[in-house]
């Protein structure tokens, strides 16, 4: 919960919008997709063992294109390795808003452009 609390918060930082909360995950998502593949795969592997999964769920509002975006990740980590476990939606989710804490004002911006034009 904090991730997506301290996303949040950066993403409106960054780009100066009040927005809902499901937009700063697809926002997330879509930035993650950016980077390279092989780095997410790495990165993807990572989550489970990090202490952020837990038992609660909580669902935002967000487009279809996020989880179908999502689903590709998940399926280009897939092609990649082949020894490693299939990571679920929540581990790319995770991910995303943990890279998009790291990702600079102006990148978040651009994604964020792009989603909305």
């Amino acid at each position: 919960m904090d991730v997506l609390i301290d996303a949040h918060c950066h993403f409106i930082r960054s780009t100066r919008a009040l927005a809902a909360w499901g937009t700063t995950l697809n926002v997330a998502v879509h930035y993650l997709a950016t980077l390279p593949a092989d780095e997410v795969t790495v990165a993807l592997s990572a989550v489970p063992s990090s202490g952020l999964i837990g038992d609660q769920y909580h669902f935002l509002g967000a487009p279809a294109s996020m989880n179908q975006r999502a689903a590709k990740i998940i399926k280009s980590a897939m092609n990649a390795t082949e020894d490693r476990a299939l990571p679920e939606l929540r581990h790319v989710y995770i991910l995303a808003l943990q890279v998009l804490l790291a990702a600079e004002a102006s990148s978040i911006s651009k994604v964020y452009r792009e989603i909305i034009l």
